[in-house]
């Protein structure tokens, strides 16, 4: 099998994503990580968060990456020996040895000519937090991929571990499609669906759904490189597409004994 020369494209994280970077690239040649800080990336989200949970979910969620940060920096001088890097999306491109940039525009014309120059076959994105436009999509060969927490068509949009917990679901899962010009929009590759019945914080079904996504991505990226892949439509008319939550629905989701974390 000849390793496609993947992109990844991603935001800042320090519990799920670095794993699933580590994941692909025992099946591809990763050329670069790209972080996406922008507007909407969750770590500029942190008054909305706020404004939704309150004081001591944010509070405890806050105590938690604190200590995801000394796993980090013991991590760092450890030499990556003690958590191989797995604990921020700088720190495992740094372990494996493969460059990282964090941009603020996927869609930046300086942007769009260094991945020209750069000739990767695929553009991975891993909650990637902009739309991608159509001059970034069309530049790899094998185009761009996302994994996204829900099974598509349903759940498209912002927050799917939110709304799954809101919806009272049972069955949650992850979806790896063909990114187009809209939001959760283009045709499937794979999906596979997780009980998260025994969850009842975001943290937790976050977590479920986060490690089958990284899953389906190695399966998708091999198929890919076998020539194998197939897809079916992405019929958007027969799911649900969710925003961010209002302050009511938040209030709701904690009034049924959900959690952040």
């Amino acid at each position: 099998m000849n390793k496609l020369k993947v992109m990844v494209m991603t935001q800042n994280d320090r519990f799920f994503i670095p794993k699933n970077i580590y994941k692909a690239s025992l099946v591809c040649d990763i050329v670069e990580i790209v972080e996406v800080d922008c507007k909407s990336s969750l770590d500029n989200k942190i008054g909305d968060y706020y404004k939704w949970f309150g004081f001591r979910q944010c509070a405890k969620m806050g105590v938690v990456t604190i200590f995801r940060e000394l796993e980090k920096y013991i991590d760092r001088i450890s030499g990556y020996k003690i958590f191989h890097g797995l604990c921020s999306v700088r720190d495992v491109a740094k372990k494996m040895k493969v460059p990282h940039q964090v941009i603020t525009d996927s869609n930046d014309k300086q942007f769009l000519e260094h991945v020209s120059k750069l000739q990767p076959d695929l553009i991975i994105s891993y909650s990637a937090p902009q739309i991608i436009k159509k001059d970034l999509l069309d530049l790899p060969r094998f185009g761009v991929i996302n994994v996204h927490g829900s099974l598509l068509p349903d759940y498209r949009g912002a927050l799917p571990s939110f709304w799954y917990l809101y919806n009272d679901e049972k069955m949650g899962g992850a979806t790896v499609h063909y990114m187009s010009a809209k939001i959760d929009d283009g045709s499937i590759i794979m999906q596979d669906c997780v009980d998260i019945s025994d969850c009842k914080t975001m943290f937790r079904l976050m977590k479920k759904t986060k490690r089958l996504g990284g899953e389906l991505m190695v399966r998708a990226i091999k198929e890919l490189s076998e020539g194998t892949a197939t897809t079916r439509p992405n019929e958007i008319d027969k799911g649900r597409y969710f925003t961010w939550p209002t302050v009511k629905q938040a209030k709701e989701f904690m009034a049924k004994g959900y959690r952040l974390i």
